[in-house]
């Protein structure tokens, strides 16, 4: 068993991530309905990148979780949430549908949090499901046939299939038992949840190359301002990736097959390899070092990787 919790951008504003201890890993809510999640109080705009950038400092595996509305549709809101997972990297733990008001629990409830958990599942991520005691014992989300669904049920003082009228029989992956905890700096009391299984958390380290890496290669910054793909974007830059890899290697083939008439020695072959390698390779390398750490260390990774291509052709 690990303790763990779920934290709010703005009612745990404030926490002192430096002095936590004893958690083993968090969701943080990412988005609202149809939007990604931010809240303005005061003039000042709280958002999730503060509790995820605070999680990962201390090496706390953190997800995103998300609280659902009755609009749009369960694969609208899937996919904010699963673009503000990979946008802020909160991929250690399951990405969670938060299941409760203004949802009762029938069976509208039932068949969103199914298309929405189906949906998460087809993007390559294992989903998770947060509800009451009381609403898994009317849902059953045991009984949803959605494969590796993380299940995660409040029930405060006692455990969920303990006696009584909120009991949930089923199974279960992660309690959250209470909402009066306590965290170093913040401004409200949080949640605590028990894991009893690891189910909740990614297998990274089993998986060299996870499913999140896949989104990120082919996805990369397409991504519109709410958060949903932009399958148009992405047609055009794959088709602009293409059409350059394809003029390149015309290129060096001609270089090649010219020879016949043309002999072409090693060094010429190299020389035209270099410059296709560096004008298609080098932009791409340094693009994406300058998005993750800077212009500054973007210039010195070009720099030394111009000088490494060189030395190898």
């Amino acid at each position: 068993m690990a303790r763990g919790t779920d934290l709010h951008p703005y009612y745990q504003r404030g926490l002192r991530w430096d002095q936590v201890n004893d958690i083993a890993f968090a969701w943080v809510k990412v988005s609202d309905g149809g939007a990604p999640y931010t809240i303005t109080r005061g003039g000042v705009t709280y958002r999730p990148d503060t509790h995820v950038a605070g999680a990962r400092s201390r090496d706390i595996p953190v997800g995103g979780y998300h609280y659902a509305q009755l609009k749009p549709g369960p694969e609208a809101q899937a996919d904010v949430l699963l673009g503000q997972v990979a946008r802020l990297g909160a991929t250690g733990v399951a990405p969670m549908l938060d299941l409760e008001s203004p949802f009762t629990p029938n069976g509208f409830a039932r068949d969103f949090a199914i298309a929405f958990c189906r949906h998460v599942a087809a993007a390559g991520l294992r989903p998770a499901v947060y509800m009451s005691a009381s609403f898994a014992a009317a849902l059953r989300p045991d009984q949803w046939d959605v494969p590796d669904l993380v299940i995660v049920i409040a029930r405060y003082g006692a455990r969920p299939q303990a006696a009584g009228p909120a009991r949930y029989p089923g199974r279960y992956d992660v309690h959250q038992y209470t909402s009066s905890g306590t965290l170093p700096g913040s401004a409200a009391a949080v949640d605590f949840d028990e894991s009893y299984t690891s189910n909740h958390l990614t297998t990274e380290a089993d998986m060299p190359f996870t499913p999140e890496d896949f989104r990120a290669m082919m996805w990369g910054n397409v991504f519109d301002a709410g958060g949903n793909r932009n399958y148009a974007q992405f047609i055009k830059d794959m088709d602009a990736k293409l059409g350059a890899l394809g003029a390149a290697l015309d290129s060096v083939t001609k270089l090649i097959t010219d020879s016949a008439t043309h002999p072409v020695d090693a060094d010429q072959l190299a020389v035209a390899l270099e410059g296709k390698l560096v004008a298609e390779l080098v932009p791409a390398v340094t693009q994406a070092v300058t998005q993750a750490a800077g212009a500054e260390t973007a210039d010195e990774v070009r720099q030394m990787l111009v000088e490494r291509l060189v030395a190898k052709v």
